[in-house]
């Protein structure tokens, strides 16, 4: 498994709120890396594959999570929850019935494009510098672990991967099966051995992503005890935090 490193800004290991300075050097990074991420994919092989309907001879599965949509508790994150939920729909469409051929680059931004209200994202929560900040497109890291954690099942090749820089509780970021992703810049990618059809559902309560393939499986590398990285400390929410005199925290 080949994971690269992280393309995300520091976190600040004391938590404090980052100064306007701060904030600006923040944003011109992200950009920054926005415009390489655009470059260097120009010809490249990251493309959105094609959805099949049915799943007519892909009949055995071989990666399988399931994620409750509702975590949070507290009256201040449960318009979050919703856009989130939102979010995750949207994306779904985008992902359901997908077929990555053998060796194909998977690409979660390039099969879901760009987390924008126009394509009708709201606004959710998103893991930024250390905090649960408010984002449109916010919540989507929750489908990009599921896909994570399958595509470990399956045995993929796993190209690029990043960890979350915080833990956000009820989260697969607690058992080290997480990957973050942030427009663009941020991705997860991965290749089938062989060809895969993903299925990505939502219910009233559950997310459910399945990955099939069309013959049995046969023995796959075994990925599921690796350990990565320090342990991660909790992650705060700007909706519940209690510091309102934060960058962070303006707009909400």
């Amino acid at each position: 498994m080949t994971v690269t490193a992280s393309m995300e800004p520091e976190v600040d290991p004391e938590g404090d709120a980052p100064s306007r300075f701060s904030w600006f050097v923040f944003e011109a990074k992200r950009q920054g890396l926005r415009w390489k991420r655009r470059i260097d994919d120009l010809g490249g092989e990251a493309r959105r594959h094609r959805a099949v309907e049915g799943a007519a001879g892909f009949v055995h599965i071989v990666g399988q999570s399931q994620t409750a949509l509702w975590t949070g508790t507290a009256e201040t994150e449960r318009r979050f929850e919703f856009g989130k939920v939102q979010n995750l729909r949207v994306a779904a469409a985008a992902l359901d019935g997908v077929v990555v051929p053998a060796g194909g680059l998977f690409s979660f931004w390039r099969q879901v494009g760009p987390p924008t209200t126009a394509r009708g994202f709201a606004e959710g929560r998103m893991l930024q510098q250390g905090c649960m900040v408010a984002s449109v497109g916010g919540g989507l890291c929750q489908l990009s672990n599921s896909l994570y954690d399958v595509a470990l099942q399956a045995g993929c090749v796993i190209i690029e991967r990043h960890r979350h820089s915080r833990i956000v509780p009820g989260s697969q970021a607690e058992h080290g099966r997480d990957a973050t992703v942030a427009w663009n810049y941020v991705d997860l990618r991965f290749r089938p051995r062989s060809a895969l059809r993903l299925a990505v559902r939502l219910d009233a309560e559950t997310l459910a992503v399945t990955l099939s393939q069309e013959t049995a499986p046969g023995a796959r590398p075994d990925e599921r005890g690796i350990e990565e990285g320090p342990a991660l400390a909790p992650a705060s929410s700007c909706a519940s935090c209690g510091k309102t005199a934060c960058r962070r925290h303006e707009g909400l």
